[in-house]
């Protein structure tokens, strides 16, 4: 059996061929964005972690002033009577709720802290695979594709050319 290609058009190859240059720049970048992403976000966490622990210290003074404003308010007797505390509860409840929040939160940034890294190393995997591939195999066969081009260029040269009259 004789192997031939059929080609038809050098001109879309050379099409083709700029189309995986395109892609090889475009996915060089994307990793380089996906890498830089992958660092910003476990610095974010690290600031998160220490901005929380903050939160939960304001907050548990918060609680512990609105307690002691609450105590305060229910030993005072005006007349017979005691003071309304609605105030005081209010602000209690909200500085509960916003120690509860923040709780919550550095409780979630430590997760993500001991996640991320095993996620990172799930991704670095194929990350590496990829980036092994953009930056040998796909330039080789980018050059390969080059050659091929030229070699049909020639090809199409002495095909078109015209031959002297056989005598």
């Amino acid at each position: 059996m004789n192997p031939s290609a059929h080609v038809n058009s050098v001109a879309a190859l050379e099409v083709f061929r700029s189309g995986l240059i395109l892609f090889l720049d475009q996915a060089k970048d994307a990793i380089i964005t996906l890498d830089m992403e992958v660092r910003r976000t476990t610095d974010w966490l690290d600031e998160q972690l220490g901005y929380w622990k903050a939160e939960i210290r304001d907050a548990e003074n918060a609680v512990f002033q609105a307690k002691n404003e609450l105590s305060r308010k229910r030993m005072m007797k005006i007349g017979d009577r005691r003071p309304d505390t609605t105030e005081e509860e209010r602000a209690l409840k909200y500085a509960q709720s916003r120690l509860e929040h923040a709780e919550e939160k550095h409780a979630a940034t430590k997760h993500w802290l001991v996640v991320l890294p095993e996620e990172i190393r799930e991704f670095e995997g194929p990350s590496r695979l990829l980036q092994d591939f953009l930056d040998h195999q796909l330039p080789r066969m980018i050059g390969l594709m080059e050659g091929k081009i030229s070699s049909l260029e020639a090809y199409a040269q002495i095909r078109s050319t015209p031959r002297p009259p056989a005598e």
